[in-house]
């Protein structure tokens, strides 16, 4: 957008825009996309670590009113220090959106009932994010358009600092999930013992039957080897209680 020579109407009436070359604009978002890089790999998991999900996400939420009111007072900025207050921006914007997003995205995978319903979550939410990135930049659009005719640049911007408003009150609302097992997983973990349980016992019986037979099997071939041992009382015995016909004798 091009400088304008119109002095502004402070706090709200003013307009104009930076006049930066292509060149600049497409080094502004490479440089945007290896600081979102940055942070989505190396710095969030720490943070996330140490402070939570919810925690992150209210940090970050509540700074977005802020910079959506800040921003549209760049134009004001004398032209040396334009480019570090956009690069000081441009950090916190990314920082703001690599912090929010993955944490609602934990918290959508912790608060869900079953895993049997996370793909519905991701796929509803996923659908509400296009949603709002169909109707955004229309709706942003035509409040510059209405913005510009009146002079009131920040207009847009100025809307959408009351949309964060909104959505950072309601995240002080929000509770944190921390299940680390799903309901349904606990009813087919109950099922499976169950089952086990069932399984288990006639297992056991046929086990013990096992151990049984050997332990008759070994108590016989005891017994047989006791009774062929010359001069052992079992034989000795087994020869006195047998009849006087058993042993071949006639008077």
């Amino acid at each position: 957008m091009p400088e304008t020579t119109t002095p502004p109407t402070l706090p709200f009436k003013f307009t104009g825009g930076f006049a930066l070359p292509t060149k600049t604009i497409g080094g502004i978002l490479s440089v945007q996309g290896a600081i979102q890089m940055f942070i989505t790999l190396i710095v969030f998991p720490l943070v996330n670590r140490r402070l939570g999900s919810l925690t992150t996400f209210r940090m970050t939420v509540l700074s977005y009113p802020l910079l959506y009111l800040v921003v549209p007072y760049l134009t004001l900025v004398p032209k040396e220090l334009r480019l570090p207050c956009i690069y000081f921006i441009l950090v916190w914007k990314v920082t703001a959106q690599a912090f929010a997003f993955p944490s609602t995205a934990i918290m959508l995978a912790n608060s869900a009932p079953s895993r049997r319903v996370l793909g519905t979550l991701n796929g509803v939410a996923a659908s509400s994010a296009s949603l709002c990135r169909a109707f955004g930049p229309t709706v942003s659009g035509l409040l510059q358009s209405a913005g510009l005719s009146v002079g009131v640049l920040g207009l847009p911007w100025w809307a959408n600092a009351l949309i964060a408003v909104l959505g950072a009150i309601l995240s002080l609302f929000m509770e944190e999930e921390k299940r680390r097992t799903f309901e349904s997983e606990k009813v087919v973990a109950d099922v499976d013992d169950e089952e086990e349980a069932l399984v288990s016992p006639t297992f056991t019986t046929t086990h013990e039957v096992d151990v049984s037979l050997v332990a008759v099997e070994s108590s016989r071939a005891s017994f047989d080897i006791l009774r062929s041992a010359p001069g052992s009382p079992i034989t000795m015995r087994a020869t006195r209680d047998e009849p006087l016909g058993a042993r071949g004798y006639t008077p």
